[in-house]
C-alpha cells in the first residue's frame, strides 16, 4: 500500500519547506508498479525525475486533517512504460481522459500542508524501508508528479 508524508527536510534546495511525499512498492500492487515505472518515463534534472503534466500528476484533496493524493496519467503514457491502461478502470474527475493510477491517504497537520509546494515527490521503496531510510539512501531520486494541467 501506497505511504503518503507532508514533511520538510525532502528538498535539498529548501530543507525548511514541506514536501508532499509518496512511497510506492515497485514490487506492489499494479497502480504501485505503474507509478514506479512513470519514474523511466521522466525527465531527468536536478536531483529529481520530472514527469511532464501532458503524461501525469498527482491530485491532492484535503478534508478536514485528512489528505488524499491521486496519482493519473494518460493512456499514452501508460502504454509507454509497458502498463495496459485498461487495467486502470477509473478515471481522473480533473481529466476524465486519463486514468486513475492509486490513491493514498494519511492524516496531515493541515497548516503544515498548506505550506507545501503543490507538486508531489514520488520515492520507490519496499514495504519494510521507511521514507527516512529511503532518503538516506544514495538512490533517493524522487519522480516529481506536479498537479493536474487545468491546476498548474
Amino acid at each position: 500500500m501506497a505511504r503518503l508524508h507532508v514533511r520538510s527536510g525532502i528538498n535539498p534546495d529548501d530543507p525548511d519547506a514541506p514536501v508532499v511525499a509518496l512511497l510506492v512498492d515497485p514490487d506492489g500492487p499494479p497502480g504501485e508498479r505503474a507509478v514506479a515505472k512513470l519514474g523511466r518515463y521522466g525527465h531527468e534534472g536536478d536531483g529529481a525525475f520530472f514527469l511532464l503534466p501532458t503524461d501525469g500528476w498527482a491530485e491532492h484533496a484535503l478534508d478536514g486533517g485528512r489528505l488524499t493524493v491521486a496519482v493519473a496519467a494518460y493512456p499514452f503514457a501508460l502504454r509507454q512504460i509497458g502498463a495496459d491502461p485498461e487495467a486502470f478502470p477509473e478515471r481522473s474527475p480533473a481529466v476524465p481522459g486519463a486514468a486513475l493510477l492509486l490513491r493514498a491517504d494519511a492524516a496531515v497537520d493541515p497548516e503544515l500542508y498548506a505550506r507545501a509546494d503543490a507538486a508531489t515527490a514520488v520515492f520507490t521503496a519496499g514495504p519494510g524501508l521507511a521514507l527516512d531510510d529511503v532518503l538516506a539512501g544514495e538512490d533517493a531520486w524522487p519522480l516529481v508528479l506536479a498537479p493536474p494541467p487545468s491546476e498548474a
